[in-house]
């Protein structure tokens, strides 16, 4: 009795066994039959440029998978039998992934403030894109616009895949909005500058965006040729999120007066150019400050005699200056040097310059001579060249005699002899009345 008990425990539990078995070959068949889900999945996604201004255009790159893979299970099923022996048998289910199509790709968004761009073509969306084995990806790009009155904040636009043999997916991508700009500052500009002097100026590139801009450019765009600049533009190239960045300019002004000058940036947020403007004012001084000063100069001179002329320069600038030199600004004159070279002077020197005029070629009556003063800047080896002084001398007949010089000469000779005579025999005649003493 017992043992046919322990014969019939044994029974039901192969008999468990084997149905246990059946249910899981009919499980993993099952599965195979009923396989459900997205067909495709977004494994990722980037948004270029990063943050857009109102009105930029930019794209959103998605990946998109078939996530199913063909895969195998296998099943090992044990026997027991009556006599206690065990057998073990091993069965393998296969599962086919499926090809996922593609039936359409679009963009739709519950604000209007980032849409897909139409711009050159209506289309609102992708057709018919093909279909994805399992595990393949595909990479695909959709064009996006910020509208101009789109405010600062950030969108999440519905990216939306219809699949033909499968379910939908909608996928929010997340695009941000930022109005801020890139700006330049004033570093260093003098109000007021010399028209005899270069200056350096300095400007503050700043990237006040919470994204990377490239192709950072600044020019000059002053409205008339009232100076001149070196070097005429500055490449930054890229500036970081909040990046700020100095450019330098030499300036040189060519007119006197008030003056304005405008400097642009251009840079590009992705593929969207923009630019900023900087205006600024700046005061020519017409007066020089370098200085010749006239020391000694005769008002006329006789033709054929030297005129020496005396000067003293003086640098009232404000730095050191070099290479000075005082030079007759008119040719055809015989002057002595022709050139007066003084070389540096600090701040606050004074030279003297002096030149000999040989009178021999010149015509008679009133002559002008105009000197000027070059110099070099130091910092930037640029010359100019100041008015100085104009020296303004008449230029007389020497006196002339009726009879040749020499016999003019030999007539006061015996005209002074002739007195003497005449003296002398006066005083013997005035010895013979009065007769010996």
């Amino acid at each position: 009795m017992n043992e046919l008990r322990k014969k019939m425990k044994m029974s039901v539990g192969i008999m468990a066994v084997v149905m246990t078995g059946y249910l899981l070959l009919g499980a993993a068949a099952g599965q195979t039959q009923t396989i459900e889900g997205p067909a495709v999945m977004v494994t990722g996604y980037t948004v270029e440029p990063g943050v857009l201004m109102p009105g930029d255009t930019g794209t959103v790159t998605l990946t998109i998978k078939n996530p199913f893979l063909d895969f195998q299970a296998s099943e090992t099923e044990t026997t027991v039998s009556p006599s206690g022996t065990t057998e073990q048998t091993t069965s393998t289910t296969s599962t086919r992934g499926l090809n996922a199509k593609i039936e359409t790709i679009r963009l739709s968004s519950s604000t209007k403030e980032v849409e897909w761009l139409t711009e050159g073509t209506q289309r609102t969306e992708y057709f018919n894109l093909g279909a994805l084995g399992p595990g393949e990806s595909m990479t695909i790009t959709l064009p996006i616009k910020a509208v101009a009155y789109a405010r600062d904040g950030t969108y999440f636009p519905e990216v939306y895949i219809e699949v033909d043999n499968g379910q939908n997916v909608r996928f929010p991508v997340r695009v941000e909005v930022d109005k801020s700009e890139v700006q330049l500052l004033e570093q260093d500009i003098p109000t007021e500058i010399s028209i005899s002097e270069s200056r350096k100026i300095a400007l503050v590139v700043a990237n006040n965006r919470p994204n990377m801009v490239n192709g950072v450019n600044v020019v000059l765009r002053s409205s008339s040729g009232d100076f001149e600049f070196t070097p005429a533009g500055v490449y930054v190239g890229n500036l970081g999120a909040y990046e700020q960045r100095t450019v330098e300019f030499t300036l040189s002004p060519l007119a006197e007066g008030s003056k304005t000058i405008a400097f642009e940036a251009t840079y590009k947020n992705g593929n969207n150019v923009h630019a900023s403007t900087l205006t600024s004012s700046i005061e020519v001084r017409g007066s020089s400050d370098v200085k010749l000063i006239l020391v000694d100069a005769p008002d006329t001179v006789v033709k054929g005699e030297t005129a020496k002329l005396e000067f003293d320069v003086a640098n009232g600038m404000a730095k050191d200056i070099k290479a000075v030199s005082v030079v007759p600004m008119r040719s055809g004159l015989k002057l002595l040097p022709s050139e007066y070279f003084i070389g540096d002077m600090e701040v606050g020197d004074v030279f003297s310059a002096s030149f000999e005029l040989h009178t021999n070629d010149l015509e008679l009556g009133e002559t002008t001579i105009p000197f000027n003063v070059i110099f070099k800047d130091v910092s930037t080896d640029k010359q100019y060249e100041t008015a100085g002084y104009e020296v303004r001398l008449e230029v007389k007949e020497a006196p002339k005699s009726e009879l040749p010089y020499p016999l003019l000469l030999g007539g006061v000779v015996i005209l002074v002899l002739l007195i003497a005579a005449l003296v002398w025999l006066r005083a013997r005649r005035k010895r013979a009345r009065q007769g010996p003493q």
